[in-house]
C-alpha cells in the first residue's frame, strides 16, 4: 500500500464538546480561548460523526470528508467555525447507511456546489427498520437514496469491494468479522432486500485505512459495527502494512445491553495490538471511553468536535 507524508483528522462532528481540555503535542482543540472570545463562534455537538480528513504526499494534497453527522446543522455551523474551505473537498465518503452517520450529507453537497465522488456501499440504499417489544422505527433510513444523492450533487460510486481514494488512502470495503466475541445480535434490527424482510447484517459498513509513512496504519472506524478489532485486523490484512499506529472513532460499546466483559475483552485487544493513539468516540459509551483511559491511559485520546489530530512521517517514534 502506498502512504502519505502527512495527515490531518480534523472532527467536525461529534457528541462532546469540552471547552477545558488541553491541546497536546499532535492535537488541536476548540479551547477556552476559542469559546470565551469566538470569532466565528463555538462548535456544536451532536449524536453522529464526521471527519475532515487531509492528506498530503509529495507537495499534494487529498481532501475528504467522511460521514457527515445526523443533520445539517453542526456540520455546516462547526465547518464554518473551523474555517473549512468546501471548495477543497474532492471526495466523499459515507460508512453506511445509518442517519447519524448520513443525515447531515445533503447540506454538505449544498455547501460543494459542484458535482464530487461520493463513495458508499450499495446496501446502504435498502429500507431498514427496528422492531422491538417496546418499539417500531418503521424505514428509518428513507433520507438515503441515491436519486436525491445525484440530484444533491453527488456523483455516486457504489461499490462492496475496497477501494484506493488516494495516495495512503483506502477504503475498507466489507470488513469479516474475525473476532468471535464482536459479532453483534441483530436485536430487531431488519433490512428489505429483493421484497423479503431480512435481519440486517449492516454489511455496507466500511472503514478508512490510512498509511502514513514511517508511522503505520491510522483506521477511522466510525461505528464499530464490524467491531474494532476486526476492523483492524482487516486492515493490515488488506494492507500488508503491520505497524498498527492509531484508531479512532465510535467502538459501538454505549449501547445499555453491551456487557462490560465486551468492552473489557476490546480495551484488552486494543492493548495487544500496541496502538498508540485510541481515541473512543460517538458511540463507544462512558464506560469504554473509562475502560480505555485506565488500562491504555498513554494511547487514549479524547477526541471533540472542532479536535484536529496531525500525523506526520516526521512524527514516527
Amino acid at each position: 500500500m502506498q502512504s502519505c507524508d502527512r495527515l490531518s483528522i480534523t472532527v467536525l462532528v461529534d457528541n462532546y464538546i469540552d471547552m477545558l481540555m488541553p491541546n497536546t503535542a499532535t492535537i488541536r482543540r476548540q479551547g477556552m480561548p476559542e469559546h470565551f472570545l469566538p470569532r466565528r463562534g463555538t462548535p456544536l455537538a451532536e449524536n453522529g460523526i464526521s471527519f475532515l480528513l487531509k492528506a498530503t504526499t509529495a507537495g499534494r494534497t487529498t481532501t475528504i470528508l467522511f460521514d457527515a453527522g445526523m443533520s445539517g446543522i453542526p456540520i455546516i455551523h462547526n465547518a464554518k467555525v473551523l474555517g473549512v474551505d468546501w471548495d477543497e473537498i474532492d471526495q466523499v465518503v459515507l460508512s453506511h447507511g445509518h442517519p447519524d452517520h448520513f443525515g447531515g450529507i445533503y447540506a454538505a453537497l449544498e455547501a460543494m456546489g459542484r458535482r464530487v465522488p461520493l463513495i458508499v456501499h450499495p446496501s446502504a440504499f435498502h429500507p431498514r427498520s427496528i422492531k422491538r417489544p417496546d418499539m417500531m422505527i418503521q424505514y428509518f433510513n428513507r433520507g438515503l437514496t441515491e436519486h436525491e444523492l445525484v440530484e444533491a450533487g453527488a456523483a455516486v460510486v457504489a461499490v462492496r469491494e475496497p477501494l484506493d481514494i488516494a495516495p495512503g488512502i483506502m477504503t475498507s470495503g466489507e470488513i469479516p468479522i474475525s473476532v468471535d466475541f464482536e459479532h453483534e445480535v441483530p436485536a430487531g434490527r431488519m433490512s428489505i432486500r429483493d421484497g423479503h424482510v431480512h435481519p440486517d447484517p449492516i454489511d455496507d459498513y466500511l472503514t478508512l485505512i490510512i498509511n502514513v509513512t514511517g508511522v503505520g496504519l491510522v483506521v477511522l472506524d466510525p461505528c464499530g459495527h464490524s467491531g474494532v478489532l476486526s476492523s483492524l485486523d482487516h486492515a493490515q490484512k488488506l494492507t500488508g502494512v503491520d505497524a498498527l499506529h492509531g484508531v479512532l472513532g465510535g467502538f459501538h460499546l454505549g449501547h445499555a445491553g453491551i456487557t462490560q466483559q465486551k468492552i473489557d475483552q476490546t480495551v484488552a485487544g486494543l492493548g495487544e495490538r500496541g496502538l498508540k493513539l485510541i481515541a473512543p468516540m460517538h458511540c463507544s459509551g462512558f464506560r469504554a471511553q473509562r475502560a480505555v483511559a485506565e488500562a491504555l491511559p498513554e494511547s487514549f485520546a479524547l477526541m471533540t468536535a472542532g479536535a484536529e489530530l496531525v500525523i506526520e512521517a516526521s512524527s514516527a517514534a
